[in-house]
């Protein structure tokens, strides 16, 4: 699991691509906001990079073709930085409470595992996403609902206290969206990401292509 640290030494060469919305372009993919901060900047719509759009559309037929009845289920794309700088802070507020003797750069970095940095998360860049699976109208079953922050252990992808069915769920999507290009961050199993600082770290790339976007 990458660390904040991971991220920093990592150069951004922005590629201009734009943002489109995935209810536009791809119907199969359910898209569904669990919270509605980016109501006021992007009303219901999911925004994400043109490839990152493309490459879902693939992911999306390579899961329907293993099962039918399968589709998949969209809750967060692109976040404003304004969004994403609340999400850390909090986080930050709530470890200053129950770690009071911690050094604010270890604050900083254990926050981070829970929301992402501002300086270098994801979300902002229009690159990441958080997804999961339905099967007809049922999400399947991965241990934990989809950002579920309630155990912040079991949502770890690889969690071993799973069931052997979790367990299989959680790989199914780990696979089908790696087969597309996707970095996985296994600290959340439904979160993935393309092009942004996560996805070149994985991938041992010197430069992310996908820099913050403000709308």
């Amino acid at each position: 699991m990458l660390q904040y640290d991971n991220l920093l030494n990592i150069l951004v060469q922005e590629n201009g691509e734009s943002l489109v919305a995935v209810q536009d372009s791809i119907p199969d993919i359910v898209c569904q906001y669990e919270k509605f901060d980016m109501e006021p900047y992007a009303g219901n719509r999911m925004l994400v990079r043109m490839d990152v759009m493309e490459r879902l559309q693939l992911v999306s037929r390579l899961l329907q073709k293993r099962d039918s009845a399968a589709r998949l289920k969209l809750v967060y794309a692109y976040r404003h930085p304004v969004v994403q700088e609340r999400y850390f802070l909090k986080r930050e507020e709530e470890l200053k409470i129950h770690f009071p003797n911690l050094l604010h750069e270890d604050i900083k970095r254990r926050a981070h595992l829970l929301s992402a940095s501002p300086d270098v998360a994801g979300h902002p860049t229009g690159g990441a996403v958080d997804i999961t699976i339905l099967r007809g109208e049922q999400e399947i079953d991965m241990g934990t609902r989809i950002a579920d922050f309630s155990d912040t252990e079991k949502i770890q992808t690889y969690y071993p206290n799973l069931t052997d069915l979790q367990k299989s769920n959680r790989e199914w999507l780990r696979q089908i969206m790696m087969a597309q290009g996707f970095a996985p961050f296994d600290g959340e199993w439904w979160h993935f990401s393309y092009g942004d600082r996560e996805w070149a770290a994985y991938y041992s790339k010197q430069i992310a292509i996908y820099g913050t976007i403000v709308l």
